[in-house]
């Protein structure tokens, strides 16, 4: 079995490993491997021979169940008196046996269960009989036979095959590789794979202590559930993503093939695509070496200041760390041990970063107190994973927290506890403002107006130390910042924030205005002169203005005008219609006497003279429909000659 010499994790779940050891000539090697881990183990186990030996093959237990393998052998070998069970199936095998210092050979004919009386008692034996020389049968009691050697070569690879088949079952979940080499004299083999394995997580330790440096140590949580001891091991851990996945390569496959039956014609066959998958190759950058402190804890008694001495001058850690495209690694230098099916707790860093304790107000996290924290700026060098973090002040437990992944130079704020000693109450308000603006554009007068939104953050520290807070403020949809920018940190499109020094004891009242854009809209041509008048009073036109407003609504009462007259010469028609439905529906009720020839003469008579206004009407609608149409070019005209704006 080879020791493992190099594990790398990744934090999507996969490990890769590298095992080397010594061979010797032409060398076997046997490696297990758990049923679930063969599909990984087949895509990506390499070997090769460092030495100029060569790698013949490599076999593997197969996937079929322990019974269906034991039906293909006629041999068994029984859970109780193993031997002559054994040797009672072996009949006709060509055997030497070794008897006191004597040996004779001969054919298996079978066993024999014999009694003999001893003192008074009867005693049973078991005795193997031989043909030897193909003459006479011989029986030997089977506690007199030092041992059975077997002459047939094909007997004994069966018997071979047989109990590895046995121990290969009692192993339950493992499956076993063989590698074969050829080579002379002693070699190095190296072996490697990747397998699933448990992410490797990170933790980190924050110790803040008064006019000292702030201290930030990490450890990296990695476990091992391999049957085998990671013993001196090289380990890496890995930050990223690369591209890994599971293919069934463990389980036999069988292609349906067609029945061909002799004939002229040739079969046709149906060919399947084959699939495949590609992965990401990174390419590794620069490196650059990293020396990192780490610490122990200490239980004795001491003054916080000597605790953090002892903390940044304890143990020292090499970590190694390099950029591996998107990808992000740590290579810890010193050999790592971690039993199977243990975890361990691998120190990656100790180093002083630029920070700074403040509070963090947030309405949506706590809304009434800000949260302690620490304004981190990543200054190690580093890309740090994220991971809880527990933070040290003054040598006690101050709270808790969790990092995110944070690259060189990054800054990011850490809440740990409450800051009950800060009070923050919230005020609302609006105000509108006056007209700042007014614009006509295609006939449309708008005024623009601004809605102000107020929040008053009323602050109250309590603490006896100035406090740095930073106040982070929700942004409202499509407003815009009103206060001096002097005091705003930063802004994304969630939240402005605020950065504000509050002093101990200090009640400070802090106002955050936005102001959103409102629009009032006319359309100039149904106004009226008074409001016209109102607008040039306030100075949202100027005089040219109103006049061409003023010119536009004459031109738009002159359409309205003709559309009024169409309408009423409409309105007379229809009513003369009616009225000739009537006159018609009487002529049609009259007879032939002298009064009703009269009556019919004036119906007629009626009914042209209704034409005749008809025709009347019908010409004065045409005219004013002209007249209209003209009025409304004109109108439409002014309006889109008319464009004016104005900042008040």
């Amino acid at each position: 079995m080879l020791p493992i010499k190099k594990v790398i994790l990744y934090k999507h779940g996969v490990g890769y490993f590298e095992l080397q050891g010594e061979i010797e000539d032409d060398a076997v090697v046997e490696l297990a491997f758990k049923s679930d881990q063969m599909n990984d183990i087949l895509k990506s186990l390499t070997v090769v021979d460092l030495s100029g030996g060569v790698v013949s093959s490599i076999s593997y237990d197969s996937t079929i169940p322990l019974a269906k393998q034991l039906e293909d052998i006629a041999i068994d070998v029984p859970d109780k008196n193993a031997q002559t069970g054994l040797l009672s199936q072996l009949k006709g095998a060509s055997v030497r046996i070794t008897i006191g210092s004597d040996s004779v050979e001969g054919s298996i004919v079978g066993i024999e269960t014999k009694a003999h009386r001893m003192k008074g008692e009867v005693v049973v034996y078991h005795a193997l009989s031989l043909l030897v020389n193909g003459e006479s049968l011989q029986s030997f009691s089977l506690d007199d036979v030092k041992d059975v050697q077997f002459l047939d070569d094909h007997l004994k690879k069966d018997l071979q095959h047989l109990l590895g088949i046995l121990i290969t079952g009692k192993k339950k979940e493992l499956k076993g590789i063989t590698i074969f080499t050829k080579g002379e004299g002693k070699r190095e083999l190296l072996a490697s794979y990747t397998i699933e394995t448990p992410v490797w997580k990170t933790s980190y330790r924050i110790i803040l202590q008064e006019k000292r440096p702030s201290l930030l140590q990490g450890w990296a949580l990695v476990d091992n559930t391999q049957d085998e001891d990671w013993e001196d091991v090289s380990l890496t851990l890995v930050a990223g993503l690369p591209i890994s996945f599971v293919h069934d390569l463990y389980s036999p496959r069988y292609k349906k093939r067609p029945v061909v039956e002799v004939r002229e014609d040739e079969p046709e066959y149906d060919v399947e695509a084959l699939e495949s998958a590609a992965a990401p190759v990174a390419a590794c950058l620069d490196m650059e070496e990293v020396m990192v402190d780490s610490f122990d804890t200490l239980y004795r008694k001491m003054t916080p200041d000597e605790a953090y001495e002892a903390r940044a001058a304890s143990v020292q850690i090499r970590t190694k760390t390099a950029e591996l495209g998107s990808l992000f690694q740590y290579e810890i230098e010193h050999p790592v041990t971690v039993k199977r099916s243990q975890s361990a707790l691998v120190p990656i860093l100790q180093a002083p970063f630029e920070g700074e304790r403040v509070v963090v107000f947030n309405e949506k996290v706590r809304g009434r107190n800000p949260m302690a924290a620490i304004f981190f700026k990543n200054t190690t060098k580093l890309t740090l994973e994220g991971g809880p973090v527990t933070v040290l002040e003054d040598d006690t437990y101050a709270g808790e927290s969790m990092l995110a992944s944070c690259r060189p130079d990054q800054e990011s704020t850490i809440p740990f506890a409450v800051e009950l000693g800060c009070t923050v109450e919230i005020d609302s308000g609006s105000d509108t403002e006056d007209v700042h603006g007014a614009t006509i554009v295609e006939g449309v007068m708008s005024l623009h107006r601004y809605r102000i939104e107020k929040r008053i953050y009323k602050i109250r520290n309590s603490t006896k130390r100035k406090l740095d807070m930073f106040l982070d403020h929700p942004r409202r949809p499509k407003a815009e910042l009103v206060n001096d920018k002097r005091d705003l940190y930063s802004e994304d499109q969630d939240v402005y924030r605020f950065r504000l020094a509050i002093k101990a004891g200090e009640e400070r009242t802090f106002t955050v205005q936005e102001r959103r854009a409102l629009q009032e809209t006319t359309n100039i041509g149904t106004v009226d002169r008074k409001t016209i008048g109102l607008w040039l009073k306030r100075k949202y036109i100027d005089k040219k203005t109103k006049e061409q407003i003023e010119a536009i609504v004459a031109k738009m009462s002159k359409v309205e005008g003709f559309r009024e007259s169409s309408s009423e010469h409409e309105k007379e028609m229809r009513d003369i219609r009616s009225d000739q439905g009537r006159l018609r529906e009487n002529l049609q009720a009259l007879g032939s006497t002298t009064e009703e020839a009269k009556l019919r003469e004036r119906y007629v008579a009626a009914l042209d003279g209704q034409e005749t206004r008809l025709a009347e009407l019908q010409a004065a609608i045409d005219k004013d429909k002209a007249a209209r149409a003209k009025a409304e070019q004109e109108a439409a005209k002014a309006v889109k000659a008319l464009k004016f704006s104005a900042m008040l």
